[in-house]
């Protein structure tokens, strides 16, 4: 098992390349690349400098030349196209580094995408007619990731409103019975809020996706707002014993760099078989 720190954790984090220097001075290792930076101009070329790392690769990342918000499951076709060459260009960077996972998120039931706070401004596209849409372009991703050797897997949302899709176990049923190659990439703080507001169980929730989960993401909320504050007092951590995962992510926000090694290395030694009880920060 690795524990990763997602580069999107640091505070003031939109320069990657200072994010990937001051990990690599504290000796962090394994990284997710993730979503939060401004546009690299030659990100193979920055990447292939931290060579001794290991990285997966999530979501929007490389970030676009013109910043937006993906959604792979738009009715516009421009969005949509535009969000499968993000996609496509992180299976390529994998392919390039020779990295193993790239994970996505699923989209949102409107016509373009949502506005740059996440928020819903116009109607909400019928369920069905959204999987539709959604479905076509996971077969592109699938398709384009094979010819790569790369897997994917998609992260479950925490149902902010609702344009927001696969955040309950039934839309996970009805997807991974489609596609049985996908992967999940398992947001515990994401889970324990759209289990709160739809109603399900967590239990039931990981024993729909368990044989598919190959990363976890840890952060910790109200179950109310998606705040991605530091997991290690989190309730959701009793859910790792019942997971077999190879990944776990720490994906808090607006960290220092000396509590996202404390609670990096406090995980660590959770995942070796510590009691939490036992683990300090």
């Amino acid at each position: 098992m690795k524990v990763y720190a997602s580069t999107s954790c640091l505070k003031g984090c939109r320069d990657l390349a200072h994010v990937l220097d001051l990990y690599s001075r504290a000796g962090i290792k394994n990284i997710e690349l993730g979503s939060s930076h401004e546009h690299i101009k030659d990100v193979h070329s920055l990447l292939s400098q931290y060579r001794g790392m290991n990285f997966i690769v999530h979501n929007y990342f490389p970030p676009a030349r013109d910043p937006f918000i993906m959604n792979i499951a738009a009715q516009d076709k421009i969005i949509r196209d535009r969000s499968l060459e993000v996609c496509r260009a992180a299976i390529d960077l994998c392919s390039y580094l020779g990295v193993s996972i790239y994970s996505f998120h699923p989209g949102f039931r409107v016509h373009g995408t949502l506005d740059g706070s996440f928020d819903l401004y116009g109607s909400v596209v019928p369920y069905e007619k959204a999987f539709e849409v959604l479905a076509e372009s996971i077969e592109s991703i699938l398709s384009y990731a094979r010819e790569h050797r790369v897997a994917v897997a998609i992260e479950n949302l925490e149902h902010r409103n609702d344009a927001y899709m696969m955040t309950g176990p039934r839309e996970f049923e009805e997807l991974l019975d489609v596609f049985p190659e996908l992967h999940v990439l398992l947001d515990l703080g994401h889970l324990k809020i759209a289990s709160r507001r739809l109603g399900f169980t967590v239990d039931d929730f990981i024993s729909c996706v368990r044989e598919h989960v190959v990363g976890i993401h840890l952060h910790e909320n109200d179950g109310v707002s998606d705040l991605h504050l530091e997991p290690l007092k989190s309730d959701m951590l009793k859910c790792l014993p019942q997971l077999s995962c190879p990944n776990i992510i720490l994906e808090c926000r607006n960290s220092s760099l000396g509590n996202i090694v404390r609670n990096l290395r406090a995980l660590e030694r959770y995942c070796d078989g510590c009691m939490l009880s036992d683990v300090s920060i």
